[in-house]
């Protein structure tokens, strides 16, 4: 449908209160729902569609959050419709009884007429019950059992314990209705508490029957990023599901609304740090004071701006701060948009609905992967490519075909490649082996001191198809050039930076079933005599 786009007038806004006092009798209240809501983290934009009657000159909506902003509010018309001054009155919930009507307020009434009439019901029992009572306390009622009456008698004591068991059954039906009661009305105090609704007022020129959408950002809304991760080891492949869950606060339950959900944000930054001048001078001299014993001072001079540590040469302690800004970065331009199948219901308040945005299945590289000098086990880690779009950071549950293995948490980051853990490899077995360390002196007055250390692994596996298998190292790194460091990997390894990070290296091989392969690192330490070094591992 083409739109052609209202003006809001910023002075149309300002002028509320008059035009609030204006007589509502010759507006027409029409009715108005959320037809779709794009939810961003933190924040949610709405739109709302109301039908116009043709010749109407202002219509009237009511029962909105008093949490959207005026200035952010959007009109738009269907042809044919012409949109003038927009103003909003702020009413107490109590006052609009229109604001009371709604898919739980329905239910909650239908609860109360009927336990109304079971108690009305209840009642009319307890009416012939009382009734009954009176003629069995007559006096020679007893005696009559045998007479004549005695048959009329008898049955009216069936209709009292008939009487008396329907009393029973009406109290456990109402019980149970009480019991479904109880929760509807603690809903409806969440959903609406006593506030305020705003209610606005939009003069209109309606030459024939047509539309008005609005707009507006409320807070209180957003959604949070889910994933599934799936391994199939034997097809070396990964399905990722992608979810969601998403909560609002808005004052205003979606019902049947049709949602997008956003990965950018409205709220971030809009513009990134401004360059800032980078200017050199000379200190101004300082005035020395006079060394004369009794002589007065001079008048001290004007202090000069303290000057930068050589470490921040140029950079104030006020640029220090400016500089918090530029981790900001909209994503408004890169954003990921889902829109979610069919029309959905969230309701104000505490709820949460998941839903299920789409599955992808990547090819992966399965590793088995040991770090040996911290813990002499196996783990499973596929590595995928990088997905394009994107991904924010969120949890993530793990599984290896049927298997749960754990939760872990989703963090995209800048790498090339992912790396996703699917838990310990129980058929691959890691041992650390002893092997020899020393330290001794060399020179010809002993000035340096040499330490020899060496680690030794052993790496069985007992699957029934080969693996990859990676096992990686860290090895001491000199950060100073009084200190040399010698080292010798058996085998060779394949790099001495895993994932760019020195003085990680790596072995990476393959093994075969029922195959045993050993690793060998040594290090050779050489440092000053007198010097004192520190690690840290």
């Amino acid at each position: 449908m083409r739109m052609s786009k209202g003006v809001v007038r910023p002075w149309a806004v300002s002028v509320w209160g008059v035009l609030a006092l204006a007589p509502l009798a010759q507006a027409a209240e029409v009715a108005s729902r959320i037809h779709s809501v794009t939810v961003y983290p933190g924040v949610a934009v709405v739109e709302r569609v109301a039908k116009v009657p043709v010749g109407a000159k202002e219509v009237v909506l009511g029962c909105l959050s008093t949490q959207f902003d005026m200035a952010a509010l959007r009109v738009e018309a269907t042809p044919g419709l012409r949109v003038g001054a927009v103003s909003a009155l702020t009413l107490p919930r109590d006052e609009a009884p229109a604001c009371q009507n709604g898919p739980l307020e329905a239910r909650i009434t239908s609860l109360e007429e009927r336990i109304q009439a079971l108690q009305n019901e209840q009642a009319s029992h307890e009416l012939v019950l009382n009734v009954l009572k009176s003629l069995g306390q007559a006096e020679g009622a007893k005696p009559a059992l045998s007479g004549p009456l005695g048959p009329t008698l008898a049955q009216v004591q069936r209709s009292g314990l008939e009487a008396g068991q329907q009393q029973q059954r009406l109290q456990r039906e109402r019980d149970k209705l009480e019991l479904e009661l109880k929760p509807l009305k603690a809903q409806r105090a969440r959903q609406q508490p006593p506030g305020d609704v705003r209610q606005l007022t939009v003069q209109v020129a309606a030459g024939q029957e047509g539309e008005l959408r609005l707009s507006y950002q409320v807070p209180g809304a957003t959604w949070a990023p889910a994933y599934r991760a799936t391994l199939d080891l034997a097809a070396a492949q990964v399905d990722v599901e992608r979810m969601a869950q998403v909560s609002q606060r808005s004052g205003e339950d979606w019902v049947g609304v049709a949602m997008r959900l956003s990965t950018g944000s409205p709220q971030a930054a809009t513009q990134g740090p401004q360059p800032r001048p980078w200017q050199i001078s000379p200190r101004p001299p300082l005035v020395e004071r006079a060394s004369a014993y009794g002589m007065p001072s001079p008048a001290p001079a004007p202090v000069a701006p303290k000057a930068a540590p050589l470490s921040n040469f140029g950079r104030s302690a006020e640029a220090e701060a400016d500089m918090s800004f530029a981790v900001q970065v909209s994503q408004s331009e890169f954003a990921t948009e889902f829109a979610v199948p069919g029309k959905v219901d969230v309701a104000s308040g505490k709820q949460r609905v998941s839903f299920s945005l789409e599955t992808a299945r990547w090819p992966a590289t399965v590793v088995v992967q040991a770090v040996p000098v911290q813990e002499a086990s196996a783990w499973l880690v596929a590595e995928v490519a990088r997905p394009a779009g994107v991904w924010p950071d969120g949890p993530m549950s793990l599984m290896r075909g049927t298997q749960a293995v754990g939760q872990s948490v989703w963090r995209q980051g800048n790498a090339e490649r992912l790396s996703l853990p699917f838990g310990r490899d129980e058929l691959v077995s890691v041992r650390s082996l002893p092997a020899d360390e020393r330290t001794s002196t060399t020179g010809f007055i002993s000035s340096r001191q040499v330490r020899r250390e060496a680690r030794h692994y052993e790496v069985e596996s007992r699957r029934k198809t080969p693996i990859a298998l990676r096992v990686i190292e860290a090895f001491p790194v000199s950060t100073d050039e009084q200190i040399t460091v010698q080292t010798k990997f058996e085998p060779a390894v394949d790099a001495q930076a895993w994932q760019s990070q020195p003085g990680i290296a790596q072995w990476q091989t393959t093994l075969k079933p029922g195959e045993v392969q050993r690793f060998k690192a040594e290090y050779l330490i050489s440092v000053p005599k007198d010097l004192q070094v520190q690690e840290r591992r």
